[in-house]
């Protein structure tokens, strides 16, 4: 739940500084990266979606496998 909170507020705020980095830029420095002016945000967040993504990936895939480890017990 928390979770889900937080990345909702990162998505957010992601948003809100594109917007506010694409107000700073002409035109044609957006077309020099490759994006339209109504196109940047979503650009932005998709990646941001994107790397949280990776990120549960790549926690899956380091949960899969917990090698079980014993201590030595006094008998």
């Amino acid at each position: 739940m928390l979770k889900k909170i937080y990345r909702a507020m990162v998505l957010a705020q992601a948003s809100s500084a594109a917007n506010r980095t694409a107000a700073y830029l002409s035109d044609n420095q957006l077309h020099d990266w490759g994006y339209a002016r109504g196109s940047f945000a979503a650009a932005m967040v998709a990646q941001v979606k994107a790397d949280f993504d990776a990120a549960d990936k790549a926690e899956a895939a380091s949960a899969a496998f917990q090698p079980v480890t014993f201590s030595p017990l006094p008998a």
